[in-house]
């Protein structure tokens, strides 16, 4: 997976990600799916071209969870979609995943807040071993950081102690996805404990 800035204009959308989830469901089509978000209006958009551009990020991440997680997601209590929404971003974007592994992970671990510095110096250290990084705008950079930030909270995952530091904390999931993730998707199964993940 490339790096890509291409996540600033990612919203949490756990609802629209319901909403393509049950249409996928349907064993309706890509393409069938955007017709009919477009026609009957679902994503609450004023106009086709945005509809478009808020469907391609929300497809990407919908058909990220495999059937099991997409019939659970539909029917799941409020924390385990808070879960599997944050995992579908996870799985769509490199830059997320690394944060999460080398930053959210290690955090924990060491029993250390979170420091908003923290994102900064995660960016600088992947512009050193990254050329495409390196020629990201600090504007970029601001609105990539802002967007992590909106995740990671809204998942509970991180929860803010002041202006300058957050306390990282493992997510709580029902015991039935929590079974289902640690016999078959590691990287969810991690949420719950906050601890590296061999993915092989």
């Amino acid at each position: 997976m490339e790096y890509s800035a291409g996540f600033t204009k990612e919203k949490w959308s756990e609802n629209d990600i319901a909403i393509v989830i049950e249409l996928l469901q349907k064993d309706k089509n890509k393409n069938q799916i955007l017709e009919e978000i477009i026609e009957s209006n679902l994503f609450q958009l004023r106009s086709p071209v945005s509809i478009k551009n808020r469907f391609n990020m929300v497809y990407n991440r919908a058909t990220a969870l495999n059937n099991e997680m997409q019939k659970h997601f539909l029917q799941a209590i409020d924390y385990d979609r808070k879960a599997l929404t944050l995992y579908s971003f996870l799985q769509a974007y490199r830059i997320p995943l690394e944060f999460y592994l080398e930053i959210i992970v290690y955090k924990y671990e060491q029993q250390e807040p979170l420091y908003r510095n923290d994102f900064h110096y995660f960016f600088e250290g992947k512009a050193n071993i990254s050329d495409k990084v390196s020629h990201w705008r600090p504007e970029t950079i601001k609105r990539l950081i802002s967007t992590l930030m909106l995740f990671y909270r809204e998942s509970k995952m991180i929860e803010k102690i002041d202006q300058t530091k957050y306390q990282v904390n493992p997510i709580h999931i029902s015991q039935t996805l929590k079974t289902y993730a640690e016999r078959n998707i590691p990287l969810l199964y991690s949420f719950t404990v906050l601890e590296k993940v061999n993915e092989g």
